[in-house]
């Protein structure tokens, strides 16, 4: 091991080649991994591709990487002939590693957290261009791309890019125990498993609506995958209980209640943060109906979020959701059919007004908030940081 190296403080570089239009976690998790830099004194810099349809960036991210759209609607075979937009993702990687990054520091560590195959390719190409002798790479993977038709170039791409590197500098990583154990079969690779550091609130304030009407958020983009016709089908249920709660969702939802429905209240597509975390706190129950196949094994910040501040969430059989409220003996809240609006309706009402399961969210909400945290993050990051010198 060399001890000058480990002693020094490495740069800390996230890259972020989509900003996706400002939707989803880039944001907040990335501002979480800055903070939890902070308790290390490392250096911490955000590299990303600018992106016309979102301009609200924090002042200190650099705008340094090439903005064409590697991500645009293609067949993922198609996108790898993207020759000329993967070099200018490459280039624009390389100049900054040289220009903004390796002058800082001795040691950096580019940590990517989202990425598609050709983006990946195009990280490739720039550390094949680079000085790279005191350069790790972190890559997060939090979907199930081990059943992807294109697992094959990650697996590829990951076994190119550990070649170059020096030993020890190549960590795969995800944030879901489940995940880990898949793409490590895969990838035949160890995964480390992450916290989920952007929930840093413990308990928001207790719910106290001017009616008696209970509230019930399905929050962030309207998605088949994320249960878009089941909440169609519960504002369709007309049971007497129903007109006792009122559902919250984003406008593109387009939802409509009927008469002797649940009312509905839309909200704006893009929440500021203030106003996410109101939502959040006036909210008695959340619902995430999502898509059993499309998140058996991934994880969602949400859910996460919604523990962290001691709501209650309603979510669907076997999922990663549905995995960890199991063990805090939660299975109430799993629910293996949707389509029983009438009966998810009386569960709403009765959840919302359980206090023994009010007790058992808060037993949850007291792990949670030990575990994803930043300064948990802090200390896994370590971790790696100092594996890469074992």
């Amino acid at each position: 091991m060399n001890t000058d190296d480990m002693q020094t403080p490495p740069i800390l570089v996230s890259v972020i080649p989509n900003l996706m239009g400002g939707e989803g976690h880039i944001i907040p998790y990335h501002n979480a991994v800055n903070k939890a830099a902070k308790c290390l004194d490392w250096q911490h810099i955000v590299v990303f591709s600018p992106d016309a349809k979102f301009t609200d960036i924090p002042p200190t991210w650099l705008p340094s990487l090439s903005p064409e759209d590697l991500e645009a609607t293609l067949h993922p075979i198609v996108r790898i002939f993207k020759f000329t937009d993967i070099l200018k993702l490459s280039f624009s990687i390389s100049n900054t590693l040289k220009k903004d990054i390796f002058p800082k520091s001795k040691t950096s560590i580019l940590f990517l957290e989202r990425f598609i195959h050709v983006q990946l390719l195009a990280l490739l190409i720039a550390l094949c261009i680079t000085p790279r002798k005191n350069v790790s790479v972190w890559l997060l993977y939090r979907r199930d791309t081990h059943k992807d038709k294109t697992r094959w170039i990650y697996k590829l791409l990951n076994k190119s890019i550990k070649k170059i590197l020096a030993p020890g500098k190549f960590h795969l990583l995800t944030d879901s125990e489940i995940l880990s154990k898949s793409i490590s079969n895969y990838f035949h690779e160890p995964v480390a498993v992450m916290p989920i550091p952007h929930t840093e609130f413990m308990g928001i304030g207790a719910t106290h609506h001017s009616t008696q009407e209970i509230i019930c958020w399905w929050p962030g983009t309207p998605r088949p995958e994320k249960g878009w016709d089941v909440v169609k089908s519960l504002i369709n249920d007309i049971s007497e209980n129903a007109r006792q709660i009122c559902i919250v969702a984003a406008q593109s939802s387009e939802l409509i209640p009927t008469i002797n429905s649940a009312k509905v209240k839309l909200v704006s597509n893009y929440l500021t943060e203030l106003e996410y975390l109101n939502w959040l706190k006036e909210s008695d129950i959340i619902l995430l109906p999502y898509d059993a196949v499309a998140y058996q094994e991934r994880t969602s910040g949400i859910f996460t979020e919604c523990i962290m501040a001691g709501k209650i969430p309603l979510v669907t059989a076997g999922t990663w959701m549905a995995t960890e409220l199991a063990k805090y003996d939660l299975t109430e809240l799993i629910i293996e059919d949707w389509s029983q609006s009438t009966i998810i309706v009386n569960l709403i009402i009765n959840s919302a007004k359980s206090l023994s399961l009010k007790a058992k969210i808060k037993f949850m909400q007291t792990s949670y908030h030990n575990f994803h945290c930043v300064e948990s993050y802090a200390k896994h990051m370590y971790r790696l940081f100092e594996n890469s010198y074992n």
